[in-house]
């Protein structure tokens, strides 16, 4: 990324983790689908997989079980740039569809992994979460503000420890 942001910074300085982490088997559509809308129906028809092509994070993979897209929040996170909904032949991904940034997943810290919370100076996540959702109680435990936290995953790929995970949106 290259545009200047915050996010870009991080991501320059940090570079973005390789590793595969397991994030409960979650499948986290891309942006710009109908919620409660049937993707499985509707995404298969696709042979060339445009909304990866399009994705300019390249955060977009192919599941291995249903053969359509879903983020991988462990090579960066969502900038909602609304190329994979253009890219998309099928209106599965439409700008229509989802006029606010949110990808119906949310943040969540693991405070036994977490760096901060057993007292190591780290504040990586606070500096990449552009809605501000993150914030610290003392200098130590970092904590998600879940109204806040538009589930862009920028977090999860910068964390150095994993403690940052991805939830379904409303599930504890």
């Amino acid at each position: 990324m290259t545009d200047g942001s915050r996010r870009g910074v991080f991501a320059s300085l940090f570079g973005k983790k390789k590793a595969q982490k397991n994030q409960n088997e979650l499948c986290v559509r891309p942006p710009y689908h109908q919620e409660g809308y049937e993707f499985l129906d509707h995404c298969v028809t696709c042979k060339d997989t445009p909304c990866m092509e399009a994705c300019e994070e390249n955060i977009i993979l192919l599941d291995a079980t249903t053969h359509t897209p879903c983020v991988d929040f462990t090579k960066g996170g969502c900038t909602f740039c609304e190329a994979c909904a253009r890219a998309c032949p099928n209106d599965v991904l439409s700008l229509s569809c989802n006029d606010e940034k949110n990808l119906h997943v949310k943040a969540e810290i693991d405070i036994m992994a977490c760096m901060a919370w057993h007292q190591s100076l780290c504040n990586s996540c606070l500096d990449t979460c552009e809605p501000r959702a993150i914030h610290f109680l003392g200098l130590w435990k970092p904590t998600i503000e879940i109204d806040q936290c538009i589930g862009c995953g920028m977090c999860i790929g910068i964390c150095p420890s994993d403690a940052i995970r991805i939830k379904e949106e409303g599930k504890a």
